[in-house]
């Protein structure tokens, strides 16, 4: 069966659109964050009194997307991934705020933050999601929507993966002139909905309840860490490189104690041959010393005798 393409959902009898894709995606532009900020008089709370999630397996699923993404960039200190954190986006107002359920943010310093403010960081979030129900506790999707705009958050997702509240599972979009402008998506014969992220690289899929990112280059779904290497012949070379990586360790390790030593002995060597020439050197000076002043007192003996023999009164002829 072939795989059926889709712009959009189309109302029965309705003529569906033309695809038509935005030649580049509008960047908003980045704002430069002053070198020393001033401080502010303000107060960003870090919370505010919203439960995270709206059922635990809202919970589950925004922390198994956060992990599989943190996962993904694991070792980019340029990357900032975070979920359920108050994103403020107007500096003097502490009401202008949102909390995305997972966030990523390129360009950004990967560390601990209390909130994110958009004026300090130099930039808003590049992608947010937020997962059904379309409204929730944390405020109607529709007014989300509408902040993300107004941040400049260059896409957005709306992720329902029991299909509860939503005719599909994933919807993707894309800011492109300021507007939302939704991502073309692809339904697979076994009714798995996928779209493609152009920010990420990724392509994002709803199957079996839950949200999976694909990568097209290397033809590998995200995993999360302990979802890996779960096949013997995985886990047993896993073992192998483990084993030679400790091997590699000791024997360095070996390597450098050996090293130490020989540096400490030829270090004594050299500290002992010093003492013996200093030594050496020493007593050199002292027979040198020694027998200048034998010489002197010879010298001053004959001298001595000399003048003795200058004031004795010669005999007469």
């Amino acid at each position: 069966m072939p795989v059926k393409k889709v712009l959009q959902s189309v109302p029965t009898g309705a003529v569906a659109p033309q695809p038509v894709r935005p030649p580049q995606p509008w960047l908003p532009p980045r704002m430069v964050p002053t070198a020393v900020p001033a401080k502010d008089p303000v107060e960003y709370p870090s919370e505010d009194g919203i439960p995270m999630a709206t059922s635990d397996t809202h919970a589950l699923r925004m922390i198994e997307c956060y992990r599989m993404l943190a996962h993904w960039f694991l070792g980019r200190l340029d990357i900032y991934i975070s979920f359920d954190l108050l994103v403020y986006y107007v500096q003097g107002d502490n009401t202008a705020s949102v909390a995305p359920d997972v966030f990523v943010s390129f360009g950004v310093p990967n560390r601990a933050r209390p909130n994110y403010k958009v004026w300090e960081e130099g930039k808003p979030p590049d992608v947010v999601w937020e997962f059904g129900p379309p409204t929730s506790i944390k405020g109607d999707a529709r007014e989300k929507k509408k902040k993300y705009r107004r941040m400049g958050v260059r896409e957005y997702w709306l992720v329902d993966p029991d299909g509860e509240y939503h005719d599909r599972r994933v919807h993707g979009f894309e800011l492109v002139n300021g507007e939302y402008v939704e991502l073309p998506w692809e339904e697979r014969p076994d009714g798995t909905v996928t779209v493609w992220s152009p920010v990420l690289q990724l392509e994002q899929r709803c199957m079996d309840g839950q949200l999976r990112f694909w990568d097209r280059k290397t033809e590998k779904d995200l995993k999360l860490p302990e979802e890996e290497a779960e096949s013997p012949a995985e886990s047993e070379a896993q073992a192998r490189r483990e084993s030679d990586r400790a091997r590699e360790q000791a024997e360095s390790r070996a390597d450098r104690e050996a090293r130490a030593r020989r540096e400490a002995e030829s270090r004594a060597d050299r500290e002992a041959q010093a003492r013996k020439e200093a030594e050496s050197r020493a007593e050199t000076e002292a027979q040198a010393r020694k027998a200048e002043m034998q010489k002197r007192k010879a010298l001053e003996a004959q001298v001595a005798e000399l003048k003795a023999r200058a004031k004795t009164p010669r005999d007469p002829e």
